[in-house]
């Protein structure tokens, strides 16, 4: 979407190269880590609703499981520090990823606790909160176990009632077994580096809030479209100071906002790699440029090298 509003799509390849199925505005690809924007926004309206405070410890929140320190101990790690990954959790050696279709379920409390090779390390914060930024996946699975507590009901469900019902989507959610047998059809199958089909076509991913989300790129376009209304103070659903919360830099690590990073000036971006496919967006908060770039292979490389980073640049197009 450009300065002046106007909207466009373009989209090539396929869907389902082994069907011969094109992508098209009714493909839904993997989001990725562009999960986390959308975790920060629900949990930033959670607090709207002065059912948490992002200053209080998650702890304060938890209660069938809790965040400990490395000696065992209650952390005092706040809401906000694990939504800006400064929180000192860390993930396993190569976790949050391999799983497949017809595995074995894995519960959040199997992530949490490290049992299984998804994550085989227990979610602990590991240094003092603030002292330093790690990128965390598992960080995110703890937001996921608190949201469930504080809504008492499924992650995907508390989302959906708080933020894609209300802005009309019909493409977008989380993919429970449950949302991904009814959007089945539409899910874009996923190749990995080598462009071979994943087997299953996509990933079962337990970890919703840090990289479970599936939309098209019209819909996260709403999202994005939406989150800069509230920057401005022109949005219904999300409160003017919770968009600037997420979107402000934090003291001493000034790339990272809540859930979201900071590309240059006046600028946010989210990131979503996965298995299955690569993704970004970037919004510019002043002019309201908003670029989304959705795919469903992962290409071994990063936005920059793929050439993802460059397209919404270059374009600030749909594609």
């Amino acid at each position: 979407m450009d300065a002046g509003g106007k909207e466009s799509a373009e989209y090539y390849g396929f869907a389902d190269q082994e069907n011969h199925v094109p992508t098209d505005g009714n493909t839904i690809f993997p989001a990725c880590s562009i999960s986390k924007f959308t975790t920060a926004i629900c949990i930033l309206k959670l607090q709207e609703q002065k059912l948490l405070d992002i200053d209080m410890p998650a702890n304060q929140y938890l209660r069938k499981w809790k965040l400990l320190a490395v000696d065992g101990t209650e952390s005092d790690a706040s809401v906000r520090s694990i939504l800006c990954h400064t929180a000192g959790i860390m993930d396993g050696e190569e976790a949050f990823c391999g799983l497949r279709r017809g595995d074995p379920e894995i519960r959040l409390t199997d992530i949490l606790e490290g049992r299984t090779s998804y994550n085989n390390r227990p979610v602990r914060a590991e240094k003092p909160q603030g002292t330093v930024f790690e990128y965390s996946d598992a960080g995110y699975c703890v937001l996921q176990q608190l949201v469930q507590e504080i809504g008492h009901k499924a992650f995907e469900d508390i989302v959906r009632e708080r933020l894609f019902d209300p802005l009309g989507l019909k493409s977008t959610f989380f993919a429970s077994s449950e949302n991904t047998a009814h959007f089945e059809s539409r899910m874009a199958a996923g190749y990995d580096d080598n462009g071979l089909l994943i087997p299953g076509r996509f990933p079962p991913v337990p970890d919703l809030a840090a990289s479970g989300l599936w939309s098209t790129p019209e819909e996260l376009l709403v999202i994005a479209k939406e989150f800069l209304a509230a920057l401005h103070g022109e949005s219904p659903l999300l409160q003017a100071e919770s968009a600037r919360e997420i979107a402000r830099p934090v003291k001493d690590f000034p790339w990272t906002g809540l859930g979201i990073f900071t590309g240059g000036e006046d600028t946010l971006v989210s990131r979503g790699w996965g298995e299955n496919g690569q993704c970004l967006m970037k919004m510019n908060c002043r002019s309201k440029e908003i670029s989304v770039v959705m795919t469903n292979r992962n290409p071994g490389v990063d936005q920059a090298e793929s050439g993802i980073e460059w397209l919404a640049d270059t374009r600030f197009t749909i594609q």
